[in-house]
């Protein structure tokens, strides 16, 4: 059975406060209609702490990343990203579709055309103030997407 295609339509993108996940500092975003419930912030922030040791494996992205709590149709997607080996973006990706946030990474998935702006820019903001000299930790962390309509 063919599944028609999801009809797209803008949806708002809001600033969360920056979040501490094990090692990483993370800039945090939301996406969806209305402003996230705090339980709801507070549980994609747990599910975040579990995957954060993992990101010290990698290592030399001087401990940074950028996090999107996505409120979307099939459930509330968790994009936990973080900066590896200089220029390498690592992401896992969790799904709480009723019964709390599941690691996804099983599955071919990266992330959505509502999610897809805040990779690109936070791509940008990596060039911008990382990967010139000297780096800048400070200014990546203060270089957001500005919110809006993604």
């Amino acid at each position: 059975m063919t599944v028609p295609p999801e009809i797209y339509a803008p949806r708002p993108l809001r600033h969360l406060m920056a979040w501490q996940v094990g090692p990483i500092r993370a800039k945090a975003y939301h996406i969806g209609r209305r402003p996230p419930r705090e339980d709801r912030i507070a549980t994609a922030r747990r599910a975040a702490e579990r995957m954060g040791p993992e990101s010290e494996a990698e290592g030399d992205g001087h401990g940074l990343g950028f996090v999107v709590l996505h409120e979307g149709h099939d459930g509330t997607w968790l994009l936990m990203d973080w900066w590896a080996h200089g220029g390498i973006l690592c992401q896992r990706l969790s799904l709480d579709d009723g019964g709390g946030f599941r690691a996804v990474d099983d599955r071919p998935l990266l992330a959505c055309v509502w999610e897809l702006p805040v990779i690109a820019y936070e791509r940008g903001a990596w060039i911008r103030h990382m990967m010139r000299a000297p780096a800048s930790p400070g200014r990546y962390l203060s270089d957001l997407l500005p919110a809006g309509i993604v």
